[in-house]
């Protein structure tokens, strides 16, 4: 029964995208099936992954960033990066993610730490490094946070935490948009029958998941290499993972190139470096008002930018089916949408940085 179980959560997981149709293991060819392949090997082909195989080049970038930050372990455990994960899922209100990384943590050994996450009794936990982490991670959104402006780790562990929190707060966004609200099959989604089938995950999917042991530098091969700006010399004791932030502002350009029109290409940069961390206002009144200037032909795709970014969780079948009349194809939708999820990320990334760049 616990092998039939696994087996549907490892389907429900690379096959439950919204939108979108992704490319499984067995689907893939080329470098999609060799990335693919290595996200099997050293991780799981879960759905928050396999989102980005309509795209190549957005695909190997976001697995190379996340497995040099989160995956391998350098300095940092796992379970202290799950706990960094699970806590920036909560600040960006992204259940399946809660859900996923809070199991994770469980399936780490640490049953207590999940559980008083989930439920926001956290400053009642045993051990102070912990309980600083978990402080920092929800304080992420918040650039005056003192916290935020005097860490609870070293430079050397830094790549890895604030890698694992810009990789979340990206995913997290991607996920509200292109998944559903658990990692469960949806037979599962009864309250009770969740809660027993998270304890049963905690136990097979998500236990082999953090138990693999992968070695830096792997996922080198699917990105091409590109000089390491001097901005990014705060990542730079795990050098694979300064690469692939190197290779990501590539691929950003790429895209922005290719797909944003000038003119809303602006519009959103400047909204995004005015950014505090602050939540947008219920429902869209403010994207209306941003987006006043712009034509028609525009609207949609400013639409698709500001929702994915701001609030994912906001962005509706509707809003998708007019971004395609705009720009067909799966691979455009994908794009769009990590191009402007990233920038934002980017610019949350600024202020957890600076203490380690000055």
């Amino acid at each position: 029964m616990i092998k039939t179980f696994e087996k549907k959560m490892i389907e429900q997981n690379g096959q439950a995208v919204k939108y979108i149709k992704a490319v499984g293991l067995k689907d893939s060819t080329g470098t999609i099936k060799n990335i693919n392949e290595q996200i099997a090997r050293d991780f799981g082909l879960a759905g928050p992954l396999t989102l980005s195989t309509v795209s190549e080049r957005v695909h190997a970038v976001r697995w190379v960033t996340a497995r040099e930050s989160y995956v391998v372990e350098s300095s940092v455990k796992r379970v202290t990066k799950e706990i960094v994960a699970a806590s920036v899922a909560q600040v960006n209100r992204c259940p399946y993610c809660e859900d996923a990384h809070g199991t994770s943590i469980v399936s780490a050994g640490d049953k207590i730490t999940s559980k008083k996450i989930a439920n926001g009794t956290w400053q009642t936990l045993k051990g102070e490094k912990k309980k600083q982490i978990i402080e920092w991670s929800l304080n992420t959104r918040n650039p005056n946070a003192e916290i935020i402006k005097n860490p609870p780790f070293s430079i050397h562990e830094a790549p890895e935490i604030i890698g694992t929190a810009l990789v979340f707060h990206s995913t997290n966004r991607l996920v509200s948009i292109f998944l559903e609200e658990s990692p469960l099959p949806n037979f599962l989604s009864g309250k009770l029958i969740k809660k027993t089938a998270l304890k049963i995950a905690a136990k097979t999917l998500f236990k082999s998941m953090v138990e693999k042991q992968s070695t830096t530098g792997d996922g080198l091969e699917f990105i091409n290499d590109y000089p390491i700006p001097t901005s990014l010399k705060w990542s730079k004791s795990i050098p694979p993972f300064s690469k692939a932030l190197a290779a990501e502002q590539v691929v950003l350009n790429e895209i922005e190139e290719e797909l944003i029109p000038k003119k809303l290409a602006q519009l959103f940069i400047e909204k995004v470096n005015s950014w505090q961390g602050e939540e947008m206002p219920m429902g869209r009144s403010w994207l209306n008002e941003v987006i006043k200037p712009l034509s028609e032909n525009e609207k949609p795709i400013a639409q698709i930018m500001f929702l994915a970014a701001f609030t994912p969780f906001a962005v509706t079948g509707k809003d998708i089916e007019d971004f395609r009349k705009a720009k067909p194809g799966d691979a455009a939708l994908v794009e769009v949408c990590y191009w402007s999820i990233q920038l934002l990320t980017n610019r949350l990334s600024k202020w957890l940085v600076k203490p380690f760049i000055n």
